[in-house]
């Protein structure tokens, strides 16, 4: 819309010409303001505190402070600022972490021009709609017993950052239960996503196996078995849905926010 008011981006790289390139980019589509750039993580850290801008475009590998290692702190410094990673390394590799950290995308080096302008208005869009749409956090987790630990701490990440953390004992339980039901029986990689609804908490664990799980009760020596009744208990709703090549179970709270 053309009376809009341009969204305020501070571009954070090392690269002088990367830096160049975003803002020519971005400042000609007419909807970007760029109102500073910084060259390592702790100037991205200052910048976020002292302009709070609507985005920071934020490269991984810097000098003096990584733009991993500033991300928090960029959220913590600017909470309402939308981080968008703009990252030489492929998304495989650091989505997750990034996304776990505190960003809301993440896009890879050599976009054409008119790519990155329409990913970071989609990013913009979020701000528009996050009271009535979904916002969603996601990570993939491989098939191996740690995993339940890293979707633990990814969930309190993401909870930390929505302020929600209250939920957190309960969410980390469930999500757990369901992480683990997953390596065990599914052998696949694993999609995590928790999702903040007008309404909800929504956590969904995807797998790659068309075999749904069964509640069952449990002995009181079993050490494992729980994991479905636990969530019958706790949730407010619940449920399995199949899907292409396997299936994902789900189960919702209610946003601490909006109990009456």
């Amino acid at each position: 819309m053309a009376d809009q008011a341009p969204y305020r981006v501070v571009v954070a790289d090392d690269f002088a010409d990367m830096r160049h390139l975003v803002r020519m980019t971005l400042e000609r589509s007419g909807r970007f303001q760029i109102v500073a750039e910084a060259e390592n993580g702790l100037e991205a850290i200052d910048q976020a505190r002292d302009l709070q801008p609507d985005i920071m475009v934020l490269d991984l590998a810097m000098p003096v402070l990584s733009g991993m290692e500033a991300l928090p702190q960029i959220r913590e410094a600017s909470p309402h600022t939308k981080v968008v990673v703009l990252s030489g390394f492929d998304r495989s590799r650091m989505e997750s972490e990034a996304i776990a950290g505190g960003a809301v995308g993440y896009l890879e080096k050599g976009l054409r021009p008119a790519q990155l302008v329409d990913e970071l208005l989609a990013v913009a869009g979020l701000m528009e709609l996050v009271q009535v749409a979904a916002e969603t956090a996601r990570a993939k987790l491989e098939a191996q017993p740690q995993s339940a630990a890293s979707a633990r701490h990814f969930v309190d990440e993401t909870l930390r950052r929505w302020h929600c953390d209250e939920l957190f004992d309960v969410v980390a339980l469930l999500t757990s239960e369901l992480v683990t039901n997953a390596i065990l029986h599914a052998h696949s990689e694993i999609e995590l996503n928790v999702s903040l609804t007008p309404d909800a908490i929504r956590i969904d664990v995807a797998d790659h196996s068309a075999d749904l799980p069964a509640m069952r009760a449990a002995a009181e020596e079993d050490t494992s078995g729980r994991g479905l009744g636990l969530v019958e208990a706790l949730a407010m709703a619940w449920g399995v849905d199949e899907r292409p090549g396997g299936k994902s179970v789900w189960f919702e709270l209610p946003r601490p926010d909006k109990r009456g």
